[in-house]
């Protein structure tokens, strides 16, 4: 029996062993198994490849050239902004920002319900969870027990409401619903800075349209000059350093013409960019009459556009509603600082057959204070006020910012009217000297240099002023832009040509509502009347260079019906031995020679014999003499007093003026 008892032990210690062996085992291979699970779990870069590069390419400019729209007509100013609206994809991603903004809002809402939980669960243990318990007289039971089965499942189901999270909730849908609104401020100024710039754009592209073609002509002329003047050097039938001098004058010409040439093209590229437009996407502008436009005067107060600013700028909007976001904030921090109440109720089952009752039904209520938290009360008010205070300090500083655009804006668009006439008068005369260079038709390299020179400095003349038009056109646009005004209108439409006569027609609203048009003043003419005292060979140069001098101060010159008469008498001396002494007597008559408006003298000495060039330069005397004056009648003087002036020279050869007024002196000559 010993033996066998021997046996049974080291049989029983064998099991044993190979059981941890076993257990042993096991747990190497679930070790090893979890390592490589995790293991496979980590995350490592991963850089796309050449072909998923490729593929996402051609997807994106399939959806690029997808959303555009073809280009079937020549674009006008609101075809080009109603583009902009509807295939600016700069723009779309304001757009984008603003809807997420407002889906943000929903999820707010749901925020405030009560939390609807269900749960459910197994639970199983390896042996039964027996326990020994107390007796009633204090002593511990000696047969083990339990009420719960190894294996069995839980269900849930529970409704909870917190009454501080309810209010908290509110209050975050609250500033939800604000940044909603500050969002569409945002994509509103988005749609207001986009518009004006396609503005500027279209007027810049329109000037690229109709002076590229001139360049290009020009640059043509400028290389066949170049080419024309290495022949002649070549063939030494001019001194070398004038044909040097001559190509280098060219290649002067030719560089400002590439350079601004350059500034042409990339303005087209501009405006397709914001227009939605395909790179490389063919497209017309309509021509406008941009010499025949007449440019509107600004009627509307600078004070009451300021206030308009105040009332529609979208920055301003956008302040304002931070203010109520900072003020949900300050509610919802002293909400936090209240005792907490939480109702729950739920309906519970449990498959445990020891239970008596397996399905049950709760109601319960928690109110939990952290009086710790009061005594933030102090620092939390003192943020408040310091958040609330910082609001008003930037609302402020946006206000008179936009005051300060506002009328930036108005003073540089009186600014660049005045420039704009400026450059108009620039272009008159390059005009007039080029049609006077090419009607001389004389021959030779410096006469074709200049010719080449006056055609290019009529060129960039042109750009410069079409540059300040362009500007000016930016301008009236940023008028409208500083008082916040809205082009697109909220019930736009979707239909791109109906979206473009809807911006037509508000952007004529705000024109005709602030700009007024400028009126031309009425075209007074002046007749040349009698002459007197002139010889008759002399009698055609005078009149000439009367007529001359006239056109140079902008007079108005007719044969009838002219407003003013002209008269003028000419005295001559006797000759003395430094010339003859000449009299001049210049009178300003109304049309019909019933009443004298003005009368001016004027004395000089001529060389004997008298030339034609003397009495052309008397004759341009004349009219200078009463140049100031006539234009000043023209101009709505017609009914002041008349007047007489004398001028003379005094002993010591300065030229002295007498002015005598032969009716009431007006209240304009008090102080001659």
């Amino acid at each position: 029996m010993i033996s066998n008892k021997k046996d049974k032990q080291v049989l029983v210690e064998q099991e044993q062993g190979s059981g941890r062996g076993r257990a042993t085992l096991r747990a190497t291979v679930v070790a090893t198994a979890l390592a490589a699970a995790l293991a496979g779990c980590a995350v490592t870069p991963e850089p796309m490849t050449t072909e998923e590069r490729s593929t996402r390419a051609q997807e994106d400019l399939s959806a690029v050239i997808e959303a555009g729209e073809p280009v079937t007509a020549p674009l006008t100013l609101a075809d080009a902004m109603a583009r902009a609206v509807r295939h600016n994809l700069e723009f779309k991603v304001r757009q984008m920002e603003a809807a997420v903004q407002a889906r943000q809002l929903d999820l707010s809402n749901f925020d405030m319900l009560p939390r609807l939980a269900l749960q459910a669960g197994y639970t199983s243990r390896s042996n039964d969870a027996f326990g020994l318990g107390y007796q009633p007289n204090g002593t511990i039971s000696s047969v083990p027990s339990s009420a719960v089965e190894r294996s069995h499942s839980t269900y849930n189901a529970s409704l909870s409401w917190n009454v501080l999270d309810f209010g908290v909730s509110y209050y975050r849908a609250k500033q939800a619903a604000d940044s909603v609104l500050v969002a569409e401020e945002r994509r509103r100024r988005a749609l207001q800075n986009l518009l004006l710039e396609v503005q500027l754009a279209w007027w810049r592209a329109e000037a690229s349209q109709r002076l590229l073609p001139q360049i290009d002509a020009m640059l043509v002329d400028i290389e066949r000059a170049a080419e024309r003047s290495r022949l002649i050097e070549a063939r030494r039938l001019l001194p070398p350093l004038q044909i040097i001098a001559y190509r280098r004058s060219l290649l002067d010409l030719q560089q400002q013409l590439t350079v601004r040439r350059q500034e042409l093209v990339q303005w087209r590229s501009e405006f397709a960019e914001l227009a939605g437009l395909r790179p490389g996407q063919p497209y017309r502008l309509a021509s406008a009459a941009v010499e025949a436009r007449v440019l509107p005067n600004l009627v509307t107060r600078v004070d009451d556009l300021e206030a308009m600013a105040l009332e529609r700028r979208p920055e301003l909007a956008e302040e304002r509603y931070r203010e109520r976001i900072t003020a949900a904030e300050s509610r919802k921090q002293m909400l936090a600082l209240l005792p907490n109440l939480t109702l729950s109720y739920g309906t519970t089952y449990d498959s445990n057959r020891f239970l008596i009752n397996n399905q049950w039904n709760e109601l319960g209520s928690l109110v939990t204070f952290n009086l710790l938290r009061l005594f933030s009360l102090p620092a939390t008010r003192r943020s408040q006020e310091a958040a609330v205070q910082l609001d008003q300090a930037r609302r402020l500083a946006v206000s008179m910012a936009v005051m300060t655009q506002t009328r930036v804006s108005v003073n540089r668009y009186q600014l660049l009217k005045h420039e704009l006439g400026v450059w108009n008068e620039a272009l008159e005369d390059d005009r007039s000297l080029l049609r006077a260079m090419r009607a001389t038709q004389q021959a030779g390299l410096e006469t074709e240099l200049e010719l080449i020179r006056a055609s290019a400095r009529l060129a960039l003349t042109e750009i410069n002023r079409d540059v300040v038009h362009a500007n000016l056109e930016h301008a009236m646009g940023r008028v409208m832009n500083s008082v916040g005004y809205d082009v697109v209108p909220p019930d736009a439409a979707d239909a791109t040509p109906t979206l473009a006569t809807q911006m037509a027609s508000a952007l004529a609203g705000f024109n005709e509502a602030n700009y007024s048009a400028q009126a031309a003043a009425p075209v007074e003419s002046v007749a040349l009347g009698n002459l007197t005292g002139l010889p008759n060979d002399a009698r055609r140069d005078f009149t000439e260079s009367m007529r001359t001098v006239l056109r140079v101060v902008r007079v108005p010159i007719a044969e009838q019906g002219a407003a003013i008469r002209t008269d003028v008498a000419v005295t001559l001396g006797p000759k003395q031995d430094s010339g003859r002494p000449v009299a001049l007597k210049v009178t300003l008559l109304e049309g019909s020679g019933q009443k004298v408006l003005h009368t001016a003298e004027m004395r000089s000495m001529l060389v004997d014999p008298v030339t034609p060039e003397q009495w052309k330069v008397l004759g341009e005397a004349a009219v200078f003499r009463v140049a100031e004056t006539l234009k000043s009648l023209l101009s709505g003087g017609l009914h002041e007093s008349p007047a007489a002036d004398t001028l003379s020279l005094t002993d010591g050869g300065l030229l002295k003026l007498d002015r005598r007024w032969t009716g009431p002196r007006p209240v304009s000559a008090a102080r001659p």
